[in-house]
């Protein structure tokens, strides 16, 4: 999974915009955040909205809104 949302990264324009979380299990999920915030780290997306779960009150994120850089 942290493959395929790698590509779908790397296929992104330069300004176009990503929504991840659709379909995705919450604790595969957290694996795709932690990949997120090292790419963010590293210049090549922005994060700009992080959406969390409300049903297990663990707060966990379920969907985030990227942007690639």
């Amino acid at each position: 999974m942290l493959d395929k949302v790698q590509q779908q990264i790397n296929a992104l324009q330069t300004g176009k915009k990503l929504i991840l979380g659709a379909g995705i299990e919450i604790h595969t999920m957290q694996s795709i955040v932690d990949l997120c915030q090292q790419l963010e780290s590293n210049g090549v997306i922005r994060i700009i909205n992080k959406h969390q779960e409300s049903k297990t009150g663990q707060k966990l994120i379920d969907s985030l809104l990227i942007e690639k850089s």
